[in-house]
């Protein structure tokens, strides 16, 4: 199937970079973090977008990863895993958390006035209808998966990963991130051929 991609970057959020810091005398954000942030704060934000049901729960669970991982930092150990890796664990955590709470609430239904920033890179009013249209449908098709193709959709078409980054992830081979990639996107083009059936049929 073939998934269009978010937009590039992520829109300016109304908690950006955690750049709060300590009084004076106290600790500094440290260099490398910071750069971490420019460097991985748009694969994450995608990943997250992937999976959430707006922009703003998108910005402020982004927002949520990063002073997360600000906290843990000094535990951060580069033999076991990448910066980006491990920010993403950190954001598969926050979105699962994220995601029980809204259960709690009520629906996690995506509807067309909620995917505006994943068709804002199209150049004309016409095709990001139709983007839009194509996006909705597969992001209500994808909350009907089982959770682990959800993950796999959102660390491959979310985050952008390869299969070799996906699975230093997930702990698991290259070989079976491929075998389960192709499972979950076979099962997302049946949702979406389903979800299209029963709007039909109304």
């Amino acid at each position: 199937m073939d998934i269009p991609p978010p937009s590039d970057a992520p829109p300016a959020t109304r908690r950006d970079a955690p750049t709060e810091r300590a009084p004076r005398g106290g600790p500094q954000l440290p260099e490398s973090f910071e750069q971490w942030y420019h460097d991985h704060r748009a694969s994450v934000y995608r990943y997250v977008r992937f999976r959430v049901a707006t922009r703003e729960a998108a910005e402020d669970v982004t927002s949520d990863v990063f002073l997360k991982a600000l906290r843990s930092f000094a535990r951060y150990d580069s033999s076991l895993a990448s910066p980006r890796t491990w920010l993403l664990r950190i954001a598969r955590n926050a979105v699962t958390d994220h995601l029980r709470a809204l259960r709690r609430r009520g629906s996690l239904h995506v509807t067309l006035d909620r995917v505006p920033d994943l068709v804002a890179d199209v150049p004309s009013q016409e095709e990001r209808v139709l983007r839009q249209e194509r996006i909705q449908a597969l992001l209500n098709g994808n909350q009907t998966l089982r959770r682990a193709d959800q993950e796999m959709l959102a660390l491959r078409y979310g985050a952008g990963l390869d299969n070799a980054e996906i699975a230093e992830s997930l702990g698991i081979s290259p070989n079976a991130v491929a075998v389960r990639l192709h499972r979950a996107l076979k099962r997302l083009k049946q949702a979406v051929e389903d979800q299209g059936h029963d709007e039909s049929s109304r």
